[in-house]
């Protein structure tokens, strides 16, 4: 009993202590608003010339590929000793010929038809001019016959001369007729037999031509300046019409097909802006604008040429969604340091960076983009978040497009958690008042 009587004081008296406790506790110090703001990093927002950037690999492939194939048959009696797989030679080099025997009896064949049609026609042309000589002389006999019968047919009338003799002159007349008739007959054919004749001088002459060329034909010389890349032929062998004898790759104009994603492509085209569209009205982009370089990493190896962008491959590859831009590498062999840089040679494989227009852009670093949205400071010091689309990445910066204007102040570093509004204190700010204090 005297124990639950003590419980209340106890009780009561503990209370008292509590409020004494709560309202004697000195006054926790109270941060102002400046130092509630989180402390940021800025950079001005600035319009930069900036061009896209895309990457793409390929193989080197020559631009130019000369097949020698026979359009001649025949035994092999010459063959270059350099002509073997590897070896470049000059344009002009005679690497093969074929027996030409066969081909040069052809063309004296063909060369003495010629000479005898030739010799044809002029028999006519001399026969025509002796006819018209002939009916010229002809003619005139007649006009004198003619006048005789006509004398006599007088004097037959005066009873002067007998009938028989106006009978002989009429028939010496009418055979003087007939042989004028004759003879214009001859000259009448004479046209149509020189057309024929002409027609065998010109089919004679193309004989000779094409036995000219077959001839030629033994011969075969490089065009051009070429590495040879295959040689299935060899000396004293028999070929055959359309057989591929030799193959060599051109050395002056290399190319590479780099393979690129479309989205690239799409962010290379939308840098050149309009495109020039030719006479049929189809759009033609503008290949100046566009630079290319390739690059040839092997170990300890590291070479780049200059490129020029071509054309657009035809094709897109549906495995990886890419599409081939075709460069062309001009080399100079003459000025080639092999030591340093190795030439282009078919198969190598290369890295292409090509180089869209350079425009104004918003130029952000990596670490300012936060998804699909930036954070800016305001000019209340407070924290906005844009949203922006990005248009490509170059160089560990992104290309932006948004509602953004020069001079704004982009935060760079990482807010957790950023919420829209929120008080901000840039870096120098809190620098020169940790600085201020120290001198106090």
């Amino acid at each position: 009993m005297n124990k639950k009587l003590l419980f209340f004081p106890a009780l009561a008296a503990g209370i008292v202590i509590l409020l004494l406790a709560i309202n004697l506790k000195p006054d926790l110090p109270v941060k102002p608003a400046g130092d509630r703001a989180r402390l940021v990093e800025t950079v001005p927002l600035e319009l930069k010339a900036i061009a896209p950037i895309a990457i793409g690999f390929g193989k080197i492939t020559p631009k130019i590929e000369w097949k020698a194939i026979a359009e001649v048959t025949g035994k092999v009696v010459y063959r270059h000793p350099q002509l073997e797989k590897g070896q470049v030679l000059q344009a002009g080099t005679e690497i093969l010929r074929i027996d030409p025997l066969d081909y040069e009896l052809k063309l004296v064949q063909a060369q003495a038809d010629l000479k005898s049609a030739q010799t044809s026609l002029a028999k006519l042309n001399q026969e025509e001019a002796n006819l018209k000589s002939t009916l010229k002389i002809e003619a005139n006999r007649l006009v004198i016959a003619n006048k005789e019968l006509a004398r006599k047919q007088n004097l037959r009338k005066k009873g002067l001369t007998s009938q028989s003799d106006v009978d002989q002159q009429e028939q010496s007349a009418l055979s003087q007729r007939k042989l004028v008739l004759d003879i214009e007959n001859q000259i009448g054919l004479m046209p149509d037999e020189k057309r024929v004749a002409e027609a065998l001088v010109k089919v004679n002459a193309s004989k000779v031509d094409e036995a000219k060329r077959s001839l030629d034909k033994t011969i075969i010389t490089l065009p051009y300046d070429l590495r040879i890349a295959l040689v299935d032929i060899e000396q004293n062998q028999v070929v055959n019409l359309q057989q591929t004898m030799v193959t060599g790759h051109g050395i002056d104009v290399m190319e590479v097909e780099a393979q690129l994603s479309i989205h690239d492509m799409q962010t290379l085209a939308s840098s050149i802006g309009e495109f020039v569209r030719d006479e049929s009205g189809i759009p033609q982009p503008d290949m100046n604008a566009i630079h290319a370089i390739i690059e040839l990493n092997s170990g300890n190896l590291s070479a780049s040429w200059s490129a020029k962008v071509a054309r657009i491959s035809e094709t897109v590859d549906p495995s990886q969604a890419t599409a081939g831009v075709i460069l062309e590498i001009e080399q100079d062999y003459r000025a080639l340091k092999p030591t340093s840089v190795p030439p282009l040679v078919n198969g190598m494989f290369v890295r292409a960076l090509i180089e869209g227009q350079q425009n104004p852009s918003w130029v952000i670093p990596e670490r300012a983009l936060h998804g699909d949205k930036i954070y800016l400071m305001g000019e209340d010091n407070r924290l906005q978040i844009v949203t922006v689309e990005v248009l490509y990445r170059r160089d560990n910066q992104v290309v932006v497009e948004g509602a953004l204007e020069q001079g704004q102040k982009l935060i760079i570093n990482d807010l957790l958690p950023a919420i829209n509004g929120m008080l901000l204190k840039e870096a120098s700010e809190q620098s020169q008042t940790v600085t201020e204090g120290s001198d106090s």
